[in-house]
């Protein structure tokens, strides 16, 4: 832990910190950050018996036309946070690519506990991959956490 303090109102600070997110988010649900966890591991079944190991080609799927593949649905969370989009620009990076869209996504410590593990993020309509989480920040006894995301298909 950071440190405490006897007269920091830690309460007070994380409903002005959900206050600031709300009031930044998109009016519409449907635009607004959703977290998605990736599906189970896959099954097949071939007339609904169980197939272990069966032959797959490269996308995954069963080259044997009989064999079912079950894929179980992935988990979508919403949760309070705050969204920063860096957009793409034509500077050249010393490799030559140009510097792709970043998603910095930044939520307190028990809404983060709900998403961390998701691999995806899905925001405003576009897909953002899950890169990496830089060092936790905090103030006093509530825990700010960041996590970074890069475009995978924008609008």
């Amino acid at each position: 832990m950071a440190g405490t303090y006897a007269g920091f109102d830690a309460t007070a600070f994380r409903e002005g910190i959900l206050f600031a997110m709300q009031m930044g988010s998109p009016p519409d649900p449907a635009l607004r950050p959703r977290f998605v966890f990736p599906a189970g591991v896959p099954t097949y079944e071939k007339n609904g018996v169980p197939v272990t190991n069966p032959r797959l080609d490269r996308d995954g799927n069963p080259m044997d036309p009989d064999i079912e593949l079950i894929q179980s649905p992935g988990t979508i969370v919403q949760v309070p946070c705050a969204v920063e989009i860096t957009k793409a620009d034509a500077e050249e990076v010393p490799v030559g690519n140009f510097r792709p869209t970043k998603a910095l996504v930044t939520f307190l410590d028990s809404d983060y506990l709900q998403v961390k593990g998701c691999r995806e993020m899905v925001y405003n309509g576009d897909r953002y991959g899950f890169s990496y989480v830089p060092e936790a920040l905090g103030m006093f006894d509530v825990g700010v956490f960041t996590m970074v995301f890069f475009a995978i298909r924008e609008s």
